[in-house]
């Protein structure tokens, strides 16, 4: 065997080690357990996943409100635990979704989501784990860029360590960022500076019959944020370059564009072909 050859198959190998995410799918079997600022975006994979051509996707999804949507909660006291546990008993569920609430709240902490990746990699030694970032409760309060700080703070301090932390654990899985919360964000700017002319207001009204970025003073999503937080999600779990996916999402705003800015802009995303 030539040093020239050699070589060459090293560096094949780095790539390939390097790279969890380069391996083509036509679909996983996923499993997505989360609250109400969560779940509209997972609910939404089946069938933006088929229209981008990934047929075989497939996946259950586990719901449970606020602070009840974190690991812990689903692990200890959630009605649906026995059914997720039946469900990655299986081995089949190739894509585990999880979510959190914030720092100091809830049970997201490493231990918690570390419960459901023992779990899982028992049962399928090479399950993916996407961590699906949110935005925060009560958004409409924040004014200027505090919500952008606080999000940041939130975001690429609090939340991409946990992902660190998760990877150093486990270096034979992939753990990846879906920075979706930051779609709120981008919305809240625009909407600040008077630019967002797709709603009606920050937070809509039910008794006049407006539309806002959030349905509630709580920030549960209006239909533009689901609309972005699904683009999001496909962008980073599918490597769908959004530029040429054939969706109408049925606002004037370019929402694919905004997507692809905040998948590119998340350093913790799924990176197809670069090291993880």
């Amino acid at each position: 065997m030539t040093r020239k050859y050699l070589c060459l198959l090293t560096i094949i190998l780095f790539q390939t080690c390097g790279s969890f995410a380069s391996e083509p799918t036509k679909g996983y079997k996923s499993l997505f357990i989360g609250h109400s600022f969560f779940v509209p975006m997972a609910r939404g994979m089946t069938t933006h996943a088929h229209r981008a051509g990934f047929k075989e996707h497939q996946q259950m999804v586990f719901f449970e409100g606020g602070d009840r949507g974190t690991p812990g909660y689903f692990w200890e006291d959630s009605r649906h635990s026995n059914n997720i546990k039946k469900a990655l008993q299986s081995g089949d569920i190739e894509l585990f979704g999880m979510t959190w609430t914030g720092v100091g709240r809830g049970k997201g902490t490493f231990e918690h989501f570390k419960l459901w990746v023992d779990y899982a990699i028992k049962h399928n030694p090479k399950t993916t784990f996407c961590l699906a970032m949110p935005w925060g409760r009560f958004p409409a309060r924040y004014k200027g860029d505090s919500f952008v700080t606080a999000m940041k703070e939130a975001h690429q301090r609090d939340f991409h360590n946990l992902i660190d932390r998760l990877r150093s654990a486990y270096p034979k899985n992939e753990f990846f960022c879906i920075g979706y919360g930051e779609g709120a964000v981008e919305l809240k700017k625009l909407y600040h500076a008077g630019k967002l002319n797709d709603v009606d207001g920050q937070t809509k009204s039910r008794e006049k019959g407006t539309s806002g970025i959030f349905t509630d003073a709580l920030g549960h999503p209006d239909k533009i944020l689901i609309e972005l937080g699904q683009l999001i999600w496909l962008g980073t779990i599918y490597d769908v370059d959004l530029d040429k996916y054939e969706y109408e999402h049925g606002f004037k705003l370019d929402l694919k564009t905004i997507a692809k800015k905040i998948i590119a802009a998340d350093d913790h995303g799924r990176h197809w072909g670069e090291d993880n």
